[in-house]
């Protein structure tokens, strides 16, 4: 049985990988909506005991929120498959490299849900403050330049298993630094918003876009290499 479950191709285990994630996965998606519809909410309640906020860009918040909740959610559940999951396919005969494939496929996958989910609650967002008398006039998702989509497509998973990956190398030490070096770049790049007449935010986050990508690199090789046990 061992040996046949080893001959699995990668399409035939992937699946596999995906129905033992589908409910997880299902529940992400499922978040990130009721959080849009929450804050659409008290956005249309604010709207109508105030008159229509002069900023329409109000009206973007719950479509943004959502999008950010949906990406938080990827990454925590991607830390779970990058643990459990992981050490379940190695110790079902799978090769790490299926498990790890697996692993950034599903969760591509999972952000692109969630990208798409994030443009049709915009769409009935619009809808919604038309029936309700409401103008919006602000649409958040033409905005977004197309790197950032790319960023919002893999960060989530990337994220993921450098944290997975750094603790099972480091052990819990690399959860403090992690959690420091997060720390001083969400302080840290508010912050820069001039600095000798010069925005430097954009280089900035394309310089912690190359470092999230080459560190997911080196953490998908450490998943290959480390320890199986002890998720």
């Amino acid at each position: 049985m061992k040996e046949k479950t080893a001959a699995l191709s990668f399409g035939q285990f992937f699946a596999r990988w995906m129905r033992l994630r589908r409910d997880d996965m299902l529940a992400m998606l499922l978040f990130p909506a009721g959080f849009w519809l929450l804050i659409l909410a008290v956005v249309l309640v604010a709207a109508a005991v105030e008159g229509e906020p002069s900023d329409a860009s109000a009206f973007a918040i719950p479509t943004a929120m959502a999008l950010l909740g949906g990406m938080f959610a990827g990454f925590i559940t991607g830390i779970g498959s990058a643990g459990v999951c992981f050490t379940l396919t190695v110790c079902w005969g799978h090769s790490r490299r299926q498990g790890v494939a697996s692993l950034w496929l599903g969760g591509i996958l999972y952000s692109a849900a969630n990208l798409l989910l994030a443009v049709l609650l915009q769409g009935a967002g619009m809808l919604i403050c038309l029936a309700a008398g409401v103008q919006s006039g602000f649409d958040l998702l033409p905005l977004v330049p197309p790197v950032l989509w790319l960023l919002l497509l893999v960060a989530p998973t990337a994220g993921a298993v450098l944290v997975k990956a750094s603790l099972r190398r480091f052990g819990p030490k690399a959860g403090s630094w992690l959690y420091l070096i997060f720390m001083v770049a969400c302080i840290g790049i508010p912050n820069l918003d001039n600095v000798a007449g010069v925005d430097l935010r954009p280089a900035l986050f394309a310089l912690l876009g190359v470092a999230l990508a080459a560190a997911a690199v080196e953490s998908s090789i450490w998943l290959l290499r480390a320890p199986v046990g002890g998720d």
